[in-house]
């Protein structure tokens, strides 16, 4: 059912390439836009002009970021990158790297390379940072899109362009390597790139050839110290169990919480207080390589055909360790009345307190993920006659991604602590006390013999995808009155995707076969030390032991067998589901123009349609045994955009526009998978797809003034909106089911079960305002510019509320996820003949992130706080051939906050601190 799909159209389509150069007539080659100044790229300024005229020559409202020079896109990789484009925030943090782009807010973005969708192993979207920035020579970020461009992704879509032999003169080959220092790692680890391009005119034409390679290395550190969920407690003066933890009386998963007012009561008229259930502070260490290469061949056999071959691949592979400690700081042993109890002024939130005989555990988790992901291209473009181009292509691409994961979880129970949930800047800090009975120092945290194996989790993933696309393009240039251009097109895919899982998790020593009574002396060289955590930021705890990540891989078979796992080579590998799409579009569009006195109008109008079914084969959770469910949907999404040249350097633009997108596939497939209660809330949870999910839309309006009032200068300001309706949300009720493996012993336990649906709409609408300009100036001030952008926003979604049943009670009005209200970013730029350099400051204002688990007490809302990134890059041209680099990124090292609702004083979460980066290159090329 899922095999043999693309052999049919694979042979039609090479048939139709080779035979066109046959069949074709000499003509011109026409274009369906204006065209493009060609600039030669050599410094930041260059950079900056060549992004100013693809905005200013594109019918699309487009911004661009072009390379500085061969091999010289700015940052360390392509996300980073794009937060110098105006409208664009980066977020996610961490692992060394910022991993993902919103425009103007919207994370649901589109990405092709070189105008071909691409994606992640069993997803419908790349991992963008996977692609190097050395492969790249043009990032365009589309804002708006015609007919002609995948309208899939509401937030807009990014193209990046790869080198092609055709694009030089000749002969081109570039070496560079870059040394760069990760601080927190203490590690320098190498990037390399290695291009080599040639053009040959024969008797058959003129041929090129291209092939650019790319490997970096990154070693990396992530660290963090985070509260844990809020939860209501008993008074400390309660006559039945001071300061014990309610499990009942009150309905988890509310939108604001619980009240935090003082002297508030539950339903049931129970006074409480408001505290965390726990501490907890991962040390994440990381070794990562992203291996890349691309071959470009082009033969061009007359002046009115071009054939191209691409092969691209991109890799990911990178093992990282969890240092992990976790401790509970609720009601654990018996409270001391006379132990001091902070509670915020106002409110009935406890500050800081004391806990006796709390449980607390430690947790050594060894993270291994690989993809694999090519695309081969394969396509033709002609000139037939006078007034008529087309082109076309065929696309095969697959990606594969794994994850292991291993990891043993070791526990304590301490005598007594001293808990402060925000001693500064919203920093959790314990501290632990010794028992003076006893000979051994409990409050040391570092000595292995106090911990006790507890459980050891074991499980992977192997997640595929593959697609075959074929694409034909025609445009029809000639004299049609006021309409200059007819275009028309098909695009037909078939995507399949599978994930298998496998998983032997959560079994306790105590209960295993061969495990009850062991320590973990009794693997050798399992334990050892994390130190330094949190490298002196704040007042943590930063020392205890750990199962480290070359203990835990060198104990792997023996601790299996004390566990009683199935051996490495007999792990139990599950279907989760298997999916196969058919996608096809048509569309058509008309390009116009006038003269006017003073300028021009002109535009696009047209419309595209998309049919799209899918299959899907999946595991039925409840009965065990294999089912199948099906989604299909059709949209007609019209577009209309117009230009008026108002004068010479003042263009104005108008632009309605209908965009969609289709449920992951991760969404749509309705495979359950229960998650057993590892932290003592009472329930587990639950998640699982919804089969007959609509996609989403969204009706676009965008309204531009740009005055081009210098050679590479502009100066504008945008007006936009985004209504989207069939917004993806996840419904929540409790469920309750007899999981065999995770609680063999509960039979029917309670889970909460979240699963999306199509509910509510969404609007966002704001402005962007943006500079590029460099000033004429003298003397050594000869060659400063700056590149200046805000972006302004508003935004509000409709979330449902359910009861325990899954009914909707209520509609709560939110700000749209990963939506700032306001960012901003400033480049003050320096080029020299032989010099130039750039500081570059981005700031985003705090934003609603997701929403929590719905299993706590707190605010639901996740909100992060402002985040700013300060870079610099430099480049000293010492002659035609060699060229040295510097950079630096994250400069002004700052602690990334997280916290529940917009109290973040009152209810801190996360708090996150990530490295600085310097890298030192050298580049040769002729």
């Amino acid at each position: 059912m899922f095999k043999n799909r693309s052999a049919g159209i694979f042979a039609t389509t090479l048939v139709a390439l080779l035979a066109q150069p046959f069949a074709l007539a000499q003509g011109n080659q026409a274009n369906d836009e204006e065209a493009i100044e060609e600039i030669t790229v050599t410094g930041v300024r260059a950079s900056l002009t060549a992004s100013v005229a693809v905005k200013r020559n594109s019918m699309q409202i487009i911004d661009a970021i072009v390379a500085e020079d061969l091999g010289k896109f700015p940052d360390n990789n392509v996300v980073e990158a794009m937060q110098r484009i105006p409208g664009v925030q980066v977020t996610d943090r961490g692992a060394g790297e910022v991993s993902t782009v919103s425009i103007r807010g919207l994370a649901d973005v589109t990405t092709t390379v070189n105008g071909r969708n691409i994606f992640t192993s069993s997803g419908r979207s790349v991992a963008l940072a996977d692609i190097p920035a050395t492969l790249v020579n043009r990032v365009d970020v589309y804002k708006t899109r015609s007919p002609e461009n995948i309208s899939r992704g509401i937030a807009g879509g990014i193209d990046i362009h790869t080198n092609r032999p055709f694009d030089f003169d000749g002969l081109k080959t570039l070496a560079q390597a870059r040394a760069v220092y990760t601080e927190q790692s203490d590690k320098i680890d190498p990037n390399y790139a290695f291009l080599i391009s040639n053009r040959w005119d024969t008797d058959a034409g003129e041929f090129g050839a291209l092939l650019n390679v790319s490997l970096a290395k990154t070693n990396w550190l992530d660290q963090g110290v985070h509260a844990g969920a809020s939860l209501p407690f008993r008074l400390p003066n309660d006559p039945v169990s001071p300061l014990e933890r309610l499990f009942s009386g009150w309905e988890p998963g509310l939108e604001l919480g619980l009240p935090y007012a003082e002297g508030s009561t539950l339903d049931d008229g129970t006074p409480y207080l408001h505290a965390r259930d726990a501490v907890f502070e991962p040390h994440v260490q990381g070794e990562r390589e992203r291996p890349a290469w691309n071959l470009s061949l082009q033969w061009a056999p007359n002046e009115t055909s071009e054939y191209l071959f691409e092969a691209f691949y991109n890799g990911y592979d990178n093992i990282q360790h969890n240092s992990l400690f976790f401790t509970f700081v609720d009601w654990w042993g018996a409270v001391d009345p006379a132990d001091p109890v902070e509670i915020y002024d106002g409110t009935n939130i406890i500050k800081s307190r004391y806990v006796n005989g709390p449980y607390n555990f430690i947790s050594g988790d060894v993270l291994d993920q690989k993809t694999d992901s090519y695309v081969y291209a394969l396509g033709g473009d002609w000139s037939i006659g006078s007034d008529l181009t087309v082109k076309s292509e065929i696309v095969y691409q697959q990606s594969e991604f794994q994850d292991a994961f291993f990891a043993l979880r070791m526990d304590h129970v301490s005598p007594r602590l001293f808990v402060d949930f925000n001693s500064e800047a919203g920093v959790p800090y314990v501290e632990f006390f010794d028992d003076p009975a006893t000979p051994q120092d409990e409050s040391d945290l570092t000595e292995p013999s106090q911990w006790f194996p507890a459980e050891l989790y074991d499980n992977g993933q192997d997640h595929e995808g593959d697609a075959t696309t074929f694409t034909v393009d025609a445009d029809w240039a000639r004299d049609f009155g006021w309409i200059e251009t007819i275009s028309f097109g098909l695009r037909y895919d078939e995507r399949g995707a599978s994930e298998f899982g496998y998983s032997d998790a959560g079994l306790h020593c105590n209960a295993a076969p061969n495990c009850a009574g062991m320590l973990g002396t009794d693997f050798p060289g399992l334990m050892g030390i994390t130190r330094n955590h949190f490298d002196g930021q704040a007042r943590v705890l930063s020392e205890w032991a750990i199962p480290t990540q070359g203990g835990l891989l060198a104990n792997q078979v023996a601790l299996r067998e004390a566990y009683g796992y199935p051996s490495l080579s007999m792990k139990d590998w599950e279907k989760e589901f298997e999916i196969e799409e058919k996608k096809t579009a048509l569309y058509a569009q008309a390009d116009f123009r006038t003269e006017t006195d003073s300028g021009f109008v002109d535009g696009r109008f047209g419309f595209r349609w998309l049919d799209q079914e899918t299959d899907m084969s999946f595991i039925d959770a409840a009965t065990g045994t294999n089912a199948t469910a099906a989604n299909s949907n059709s949209v007609f999404l019209p577009s209309l955009m117009v230009r008026w040249g108002m004068t010479e350097d003042l263009l104005a633009r108008l632009s309605y526009t209908e965009t969609f997108n289709l449920p992951s596939f991760e969404d749509l497939n309705p495979y359950i998978q229960y998650f057993a209660d590892v932290t003592n809330i009472g329930y587990g949870t639950a998640s699982g797809g919804n089969a007959n999910l609509a996609p989403i839309d969204s009706e676009n309006l965008d309204i531009s003034l740009e005055w081009y009032f210098a050679e590479g200068s502009i100066l504008y300001g945008t007006y936009f909106r985004r209504d989207i309706s069939n917004n993806v949300v996840d419904f929540r009720n409790a469920v309750q089911y007899d999981d065999p493996d995770d609680n063999p012993d509960l039979g029917l336990y309670t889970y909460i079960l979240s699963q999306p649906d199509n509910a509510g709409k969404a609007t966002l609408d704001g402005w962007e305002f943006g500079v590029t300009w460099f000033p004429e100036l003298d003397g050594w001030m000869h060659g400063f510019g700056v590149q200046a952008s805000a972006t302004l926003l508003d935004s509000e979604q409709e979330i449902p509320v359910q009861d325990e049943a899954g009914n909707i009670t209520e509609i709560n009005i939110l700000p749209m996820f990963g939506v700032s209200e306001e960012s901003f970013s400033f480049i003050l730029a320096y080029d020299r003949e032989i010099f130039s350099a750039r500081l570059s400051y981005f700031w985003r204002e705090d934003f609603l992130s997701h929403n929590e688990a719905a299993l706590f007490a707190n605010p639901l809302g996740i909100y992060k706080l402002a985040e700013e990134s300060l870079d610099f890059q430099a480049t000293w041209l010492v002659n035609d051939q060699w060229t040295v680099t510097f950079d630096a990124v994250n400069l002004t090292d700052p602690v990334f906050h997280l916290n529940y609702g917009d109290e973040p004083k009152l209810f801190n979460f996360h708090n996150n601190y990530y490295s600085r980066s310097f890298a030192l290159g050298v580049r040769y090329q002729f």
